[in-house]
């Protein structure tokens, strides 16, 4: 479990960062909308390890609350964190979230020239707070050919654990043609329609 340590703000927001900390906010099911402020460094360094998806001990005064990460702002040129938002949960009752898709191995079409698309980085699935995972695994070594694709449907996920709320039938990866085929492909296929189109020459 990761921990967190955060004050009560009075100040505003703009006041917050001039002094060198996060504004931030946390709320919930039971748990009224409260401003608060967290350290710089102490933030970033738990919300690399962390992330949104894993459940943070935020510890305000006597109080502690467990939470998610829901939303972040950051300053659109330095990418400093503005304003944070924490999200109470109920540690046994599930929660929706975001779980990415790692690929791994290696795919024999890849190999050979194909050029391997991910199409779906992540999943969505309810869990309870403590099964939350880093990443679900997706094995591509049966990749072998052009054209190929994996689904949602080829992840192997536990079932009593994780309800996924993806659709099934979604694509996760898939191989294309090198980009200089298709073009040859391409210019073939218009060259064909030219000359099918062709008037016939006069007599």
């Amino acid at each position: 479990m990761f921990s967190l340590e955060a004050k009560i703000r009075t100040e505003i927001a703009k006041i917050a960062r001039v002094d060198g900390v996060i504004p931030a906010v946390v709320y919930g099911k039971d748990t009224p909308s409260t401003m608060l402020t967290v350290g710089v460094s102490e933030f970033i360094k738990v919300y690399r390890e962390a992330g949104k998806n894993h459940v943070i001990t935020l510890n305000v005064g006597k109080k502690s609350y467990n939470v998610l990460v829901t939303e972040t702002q950051r300053h659109p040129v330095t990418g400093a964190f503005r304003h944070l938002d924490f999200l109470t949960i109920d540690m046994k009752a599930e929660v929706h979230v975001k779980i990415a898709i790692k690929l791994v191995g290696t795919a024999p079409a890849v190999m050979e020239g194909g050029q391997l698309h991910q199409s779906l980085d992540a999943l969505d699935v309810k869990c309870l707070p403590a099964d939350i995972i880093d990443a679900f695994e997706l094995d591509i070594s049966s990749l072998d050919h052009i054209g190929q694709t994996l689904h949602v449907s080829d992840l192997v996920v536990n079932a009593k654990k994780f309800n996924i709320l993806s659709h099934a039938e979604d694509a996760i990866v898939s191989i294309h043609a090198p980009k200089k085929i298709e073009e040859e492909e391409v210019t073939v296929a218009v060259a064909d329609v030219a000359v099918a189109t062709a008037k016939p020459a006069a007599e």
